[in-house]
This record gives C-alpha cells, structure tokens and sequence, in this order.
C-alpha cells in the first residue's frame, strides 16, 4: 500500500485554485487530474513491488475539473474508476512529498482472491467515488478495506 497527503505549501494551493478558478471563468485551462491527486493526496495498492500501483478515482469523463472538484466538496457521488496511478506517486515524490508504503501479507489462497478482486475492478469498479460524509461508497483509501485488505 502507498499514500501521501495532499500539498498544502502555499505557492501550489494558490497555482492550483487560480486554475481552478480560470477553468471555472473561461479564462484559461484548469489544474491537471495530477494536480488535484497532488493537491488532495492519494493512496493505493501494488501487487508487484511497487512496479505498477493502481488507485481508486472519480470518474468525471466529459466534465470541466471544477466542477468534479465542487461536486465532490458538495458531497456528490461519481462513478469509481481504477487507473494506474503510478506516475502520481512518482510525482509526489519528486515535490518532495512524504510517500508512505508498508507491505501487507496475505496467505496466498487470500492473495490470489484479492488480486482477482483488483483485476475485476480495473475492468468495472463496483463502487462510486465520494469524500467522507458524502454520497459516495468509498474513496482511495477506504476503497483498499472494500477490496478485503486488512487497512
């Protein structure tokens, strides 16, 4: 499992509210989704060492990202989607953000059942995404404790 907070120095928060205000106000692009992975924080999960680490997202296709980011502090409910998210990790690490990993062992009949769970995610998650408190079933974090992992 790996996971960092979001970035709260003030030079990022102010670049990546002034883009989401610009998307909002048709005067420029909005923050990347690295962006708003950066800003909120994140966590996931690898099968292979880190290699690949996937993670647990809203699906916002076809919206403006201030809008999935003003749902989400609404407490709205978005299709979940898993991706491979490694790069946002690499990324956290290069601001540099404190990336947390730990491994958690499970007997292999326990391991084999989760990574056919994740695969079957990665296909079609089952979940919707939302913030704690809100219309969602889980988020990144909570979403690994879907899956079966003792979190």
């Amino acid at each position: 499992m790996f996971a960092f907070r979001g970035d709260r120095a003030r030079p990022f928060v102010t670049q990546f509210l002034q883009a989401l205000d610009d998307e909002k106000n048709l005067r420029g692009p909005g923050p990347t989704s690295l962006n708003c992975l950066l800003y909120a924080g994140h966590a996931g999960i690898s099968v292979d060492s880190g290699l690949t680490i996937f993670g647990f997202n809203p699906d916002g296709s076809g919206m403006p990202i201030w809008q999935l980011m003003d749902g989400l502090k609404k407490g709205d409910a978005f299709p979940g989607i898993v991706r491979d998210d490694s790069q946002v990790f690499a990324a956290a690490r290069q601001r540099p953000l404190p990336v947390v990993s730990f491994d958690i062992i499970l007997p292999d009949p326990q391991f084999q059942k989760f990574k056919q769970t994740l695969d079957a995610e990665r296909r079609t998650s089952n979940y919707s995404y939302g913030l704690p408190d809100g219309d969602g079933d889980c988020n990144c974090t909570t979403w690994l404790e879907r899956l079966g992992l003792p979190c």
